[in-house]
């Protein structure tokens, strides 16, 4: 059996898989010669937190080859299942980073073989199986090591910190440089856009006879944003929508008619329609999502080993609430964010994603939407959101950050 990381531990949507069923996985792609000697999961204490998704680190007896499992309930029970806020399938993270691998250099794994049947209804849940890249090469005498940034932060040096964080920049960069049609989430029917239609059609057809109007809100980014924060503040806050009920006034002493108020103004200062290209943005990627891999002469330990060279190995593909929209949305970019390694990576030297005062009153609601996302992954998942004892730091982040950011409201300039 897989064991279960601290941050990940079993929820009623997300079904633990065993070793033998890795097997049958992997021999689908590997052929049984080889086997899968482990199986572990991979916690994540960061905003990309899925109650919906579990991700597992698989060794094999080869070790020529490095992979990941992603895998999802085929049922879910989920009244929110038709809500813009849901997480993208694995059919649609498949398409995604496979759109990610072959337009960029990012370093993300590579899809190679999946089933959304349950191995034909053997199973109760689908899989995704990737590749980890395997680009780094380490010379005779050096010996490498993989932890992710968040643990590693402390150990590295000034350079080796700005190594990693200019890597990041760039790598941030081409991602947001992948574009749509639309905003919205990535869904299967968008990811490939080799022969883009010129002009949309007013009508679409549903069925023969039938017809009904294009949604054109799906190209204002403004329409699409507001229409999915306003989805999260209802699951979040109807009672009955979920194992508990969170009330905003009641533990935040937030006042959600008043968010409402601030949020018609933002609307009517038309605050968010200056995105003009919808960008794909990963939304809740943070340092536990970045694998760091350190590299150095065999014998000498890492500790010692100040000039070891530090380099992003890969990311995890924790793209579940990615989007097409905003580059600032990015969480990399909350305040105080982003590092001057990250921004001169991002840019290619000196530059800004906030240059007006109302950009940075759109940035706090940035803020909000993703400190309800995690409130919302959390209630999913059945866990408790009160941020006592035993709740995650994320959780008492998101508790703290609601407050200020609509006290922040208050006085925002949006023009």
């Amino acid at each position: 059996m897989a064991a279960l990381a601290p941050e990940m531990q079993q929820t009623s949507m997300t079904p633990v898989i065993t070793l033998s069923e890795a097997q049958d996985i992997v021999a689908e792609y590997e052929g049984n010669e080889v086997s899968v000697t482990s199986l572990v999961e991979v916690g994540n204490v960061g905003f990309s937190y899925t109650a919906s998704r579990r991700v597992y680190d698989i060794t094999l007896t080869n070790p020529s080859a490095h992979y990941l499992l992603l895998t999802s309930p085929l049922h879910s029970d989920s009244k929110h299942d038709s809500s813009p806020t849901i997480t993208i399938t694995l059919q649609e993270i498949s398409a995604l980073l496979t759109k990610v691998t072959s337009c960029t250099n990012v370093p993300v794994p590579k899809p190679i073989a999946q089933d959304i049947t349950g191995s034909k209804g053997r199973w109760g849940f689908g899989w995704l199986l990737l590749l980890v890249p395997q680009s780094l090469q380490v010379p005779t005498g050096m010996s490498t090591s993989i932890a992710s940034l968040a643990s590693l932060r402390p150990t590295l040096s000034p350079r080796q910190l700005a190594r990693v964080e200019l890597r990041l920049g760039t790598y941030l960069r081409a991602i947001h440089g992948i574009t749509n049609e639309s905003f919205g989430r990535p869904v299967e029917s968008t990811m490939d856009q080799s022969t883009p239609a010129l002009f949309p059609s007013f009508l679409h057809t549903i069925s023969e006879g039938e017809q009904v109007e294009e949604d054109w809100s799906k190209y204002s980014w403004q329409d699409t944003f507001v229409l999915m924060l306003d989805e999260l503040i209802a699951e979040l806050c109807e009672p009955g929508g979920g194992p508990t009920h969170f009330g905003l006034r009641e533990e935040l002493g937030i006042d959600v008619e008043e968010l409402r108020r601030y949020l018609s103004r933002a609307i009517g200062a038309f605050l968010f329609d200056d995105v003009e290209s919808p960008g794909l943005i990963w939304v809740t990627g943070s340092e536990v999502d970045v694998l760091v891999s350190l590299s150095q002469e065999e014998g000498t330990e890492i500790e010692d080993g100040q000039g070891a060279e530090a380099d992003i190995a890969y990311l995890l593909p924790t793209f579940s609430h990615a989007l097409w929209g905003d580059p600032l949305m990015e969480a990399w970019f909350m305040p105080p964010g982003p590092s001057q390694a990250i921004n001169e990576g991002y840019f290619g030297g000196e530059g800004s994603l906030i240059v007006f005062p109302r950009q940075k009153t759109k940035r706090v609601w940035y803020t909000i939407y993703l400190a309800l996302l995690v409130l919302v992954e959390e209630r999913r998942g059945g866990r408790e959101t009160t941020g006592q004892e035993g709740g995650s730091s994320k959780v008492q982040w998101a508790r703290e950050v609601l407050p200020k950011c609509v006290k922040a409201l208050k006085d925002a300039p949006c023009y």
